[in-house]
């Protein structure tokens, strides 16, 4: 999963933040969603969504990592939605 094009594209909301829209150009492509603060680098915002991309490759742990970091996450580190083609 590491051969991927991403897209991606911001749209400025009306609380200063950006909504960043995201794609990946390989087969059986992902697309999501994240919110980012103003003064977030773009290499901060790549660096998040190849993280959660490639954590795909343990799809297990990825999507049940609240059972395997309860207390460990951080509250304010944003979300970011991810949709499988």
């Amino acid at each position: 999963m590491s051969d991927f094009k991403l897209k991606i594209e911001t749209k400025k909301l009306q609380s200063g933040r950006f909504q960043v829209n995201f794609s990946t150009g390989y087969d059986g492509g992902y697309y999501g969603y994240l919110l980012a603060e103003p003064q977030t680098a773009v290499s901060e915002i790549i660096s998040k969504i190849n993280r959660h991309l490639s954590a795909f490759d343990n799809s297990e742990r990825y999507f049940q990592r609240n059972l395997f970091s309860i207390g460990n996450r951080k509250a304010t580190t944003g979300r970011i939605l991810i949709f499988k083609r």
